[in-house]
């Protein structure tokens, strides 16, 4: 090494009486398309350039510029200012200037979660199914470093007890949320005020919340000014897998207006009149995609073309159908199969768990091909009324749909 980088940059950070560190990734090295991050942390190198500059000039700016983001526990327990911007193009310079000698007031909002750690999120880089994993802010119970939404400013905002108007709406009706928004500092600022949902009851698991709708507002020091944003209630519709469409379902919605998805300020509830999902009929044919809950499986391509089936590949795999309602004569499992190995594969029927109760089980011949499917049947135990069914492979199949009649 001729020279050290960061010797030079602690040298002058000791002769001034601010420093500015731009620090940050390079789009074209750094978690680009065909390379992974394997941590979220800044790199090695980075992380000494800034523990070097801060210690040898407490009076340190953080200028972290990245396209995603980036665990800096330790920055923001001994950095005093940081600020983020993404690759803005070529005006980014000017942008932060304005921002660090106060020429401009920020206002932006986090479109992202960051985490304190690897730790916070699931072991698996590929792990999509958010629900079950609990991920991103909607289902994460981890308490972040800098939540979605997130946003500091030159100056503060009070918010009011937020006002709906009305008890109930219909699905097809608008839920009108206002609430007053005060600057309480002694600079002008934008506010971007959200609003957030929880739905209290459900067939399936809800978010915890889930911003439905944001709106800006600019206020003078002092000034205090009424946010009125508006919300179909259609917009709280989810998709029902039992019957393939999308629902509003009955049930009361908590409101939540705020700073961040974890700075609420206010909050009120509205009871929808929607609809209640019935219980499954599995006497229709049932694709096997729309499981409620899974261990295991994947979901793959039914045939090359179109479609989408549930791939097993080894035993004790298992999907659910939860709340199924078995009438009183079925006693017959038919279901469509494809399985590429040799020899036989089989499909039991069991209620209540993988380990329930037992009422059948459908052996799944070799069909040579994983997208040549053929029709098979079991004889089941009867058992009338409403239960959890569980499908349970014993090796690798795909199962493309089925009924019990």
């Amino acid at each position: 090494m001729l020279s050290s980088g960061i010797d030079r940059a602690v040298a002058a950070a000791k002769a001034a009486d601010t420093a500015v560190l731009v620090v940050g990734s390079n789009p074209f090295i750094n978690g680009r398309e065909a390379h992974d991050r394997t941590s979220t942390a800044l790199s090695a190198g980075q992380e000494a350039l800034v523990k070097a500059v801060t210690k040898a000039n407490p009076r340190t700016v953080l200028v972290l510029q990245t396209s995603y983001p980036v665990t800096i526990g330790w920055e923001q327990e001994h950095v005093p200012a940081i600020v983020w911007t993404t690759h803005a193009g070529a005006e980014t310079g000017h942008a932060v200037a304005d921002v660090l000698f106060g020429d401009r007031n920020p206002s932006g909002k986090l479109t992202q979660t960051w985490y304190r750690s690897d730790g916070q999120l699931p072991p698996d880089l590929l792990e999509y199914d958010i629900i079950t994993s609990g991920q991103t802010y909607l289902y994460s119970t981890a308490k972040p470093l800098y939540p979605f939404g997130h946003g500091l400013s030159y100056t503060r905002f009070r918010y009011g007890q937020p006002r709906t108007g009305a008890t109930s709406v219909a699905a097809d009706g608008t839920i009108t949320v206002s609430v007053d928004v005060t600057n309480t500092g002694t600079r002008a600022g934008s506010e971007v005020v959200q609003l957030y949902t929880h739905q209290r009851t459900s067939r399936v698991k809800t978010p915890i919340r889930q911003l439905k709708a944001f709106q800006r507002v600019e206020l003078a020091p002092g000034q205090t000014r009424t946010v009125t944003v508006r919300l179909p209630a259609a917009d709280l519709a989810h998709w029902d897998v039992t019957r393939s469409r999308w629902v509003v379902e009955s049930s009361v919605h908590d409101l939540m207006v705020g700073a961040s998805a974890e700075d609420f300020r206010a909050r009120t509830a509205i009871r929808v009149r929607g609809e209640v999902i019935p219980a499954r009929d599995l006497s229709r044919p049932t694709r096997a995609e729309n499981f409620d809950r899974y261990s295991g499986v994947r979901l793959v391509d039914e045939t090359k073309a179109r479609g989408t089936a549930v791939g097993a590949t080894a035993a004790g795999q298992w999907i659910a159908f939860a709340g199924s309602a078995l009438r009183p004569g079925a006693h017959t499992l038919t279901a469509r199969v494809a399985r590429a190995d040799a020899g036989a594969g089989t499909i039991q029927v069991r209620l209540g768990s993988p380990t329930g109760r037992l009422l059948g089980t459908a052996t799944v011949p070799s069909t040579g091909d994983d997208y040549r499917y053929v029709s098979v049947n079991a004889e089941l135990a009867r058992a009338a009324g409403t239960h959890d069914v569980y499908l349970v492979f014993d090796s690798a199949l795909r199962l493309a749909d089925f009924s019990i009649r």
